[in-house]
């Protein structure tokens, strides 16, 4: 037992960083400080905070957490487009007047810092919702692992939490039943995908986790029983 935080500590730090996007959205959000700046500083701060953090880590160990890295970002871009794609199809053939995707727009100008329209800045929201998704499910897939689809589920209503809390106020938004319908049930499909593809990749002999995961999401074992 008494090994435990330190096994599980850099899982965790590193799991935690690749929420930078996230936190820097919400400063935006709540207090107005410069989205552009914001997410610039948090993003190098957790690349160095990471890289730091798996340096230092026993080379096998390191290996794991890189291989769940590289699983989370395939997991989380197919999430992503899960999501977007479940969201479309409610607007679409439910004949809702929600505008799912004014969120990106909005993206793009506070990153830009400019009030004017662009595709150019529409491309750079849309980047930026894409960064947050692929980087949810890398975090989610370092701290988790093969653990499956109903933690996802879970991880992403935490996620949906958070959305619903700022996006409403922020957004001016009107329709709030037609929003929590399509959210939820968009966060419900991208933690479906994220847990499925993530547990099935890790499980696949390209990535070479056969045995059960013995990193932060699961108990610490004894040092004989890691050997």
């Amino acid at each position: 037992m008494a090994d435990r935080g330190p096994r599980l500590r850099p899982e965790w730090t590193v799991a935690a960083v690749f929420l930078a996007s996230g936190a820097a959205l919400l400063v935006y959000i709540l207090s107005g400080v410069s989205l552009r700046w914001t997410f610039l500083a948090l993003g190098l701060a957790a690349a160095v905070v990471a890289t730091v953090v798996i340096r230092r880590l026993p080379a096998e160990r390191r290996a794991k957490v890189l291989r769940r890295m590289a699983v989370g970002a395939v997991a989380g871009f197919a999430a992503t487009l899960a999501y977007d794609a479940v969201r479309i199809a409610l607007v679409e053939f439910a004949g809702l007047r929600l505008r799912p995707f004014e969120a990106w727009r909005l993206f793009g100008l506070a990153l830009a810092e400019t009030d004017q329209d662009a595709t150019w800045v529409f491309l750079l929201g849309v980047a930026f919702h894409l960064c947050n998704g692929i980087a949810f499910g890398v975090a989610y897939t370092v701290a988790f692992g093969r653990r499956g689809i109903w933690p996802a589920i879970v991880w992403a209503l935490v996620l949906e939490t958070f959305m619903v809390s700022v996006y409403p106020g922020w957004l001016g938004l009107k329709a709030l039943d037609e929003f929590l319908s399509v959210s939820i049930t968009g966060h419900l499909v991208y933690g479906v995908v994220l847990g499925w593809l993530a547990k099935h990749l890790l499980g696949s002999s390209r990535w070479g986790e056969h045995d059960r995961d013995s990193g932060a999401d699961e108990p610490a074992r004894s040092p004989d029983q890691a050997r």
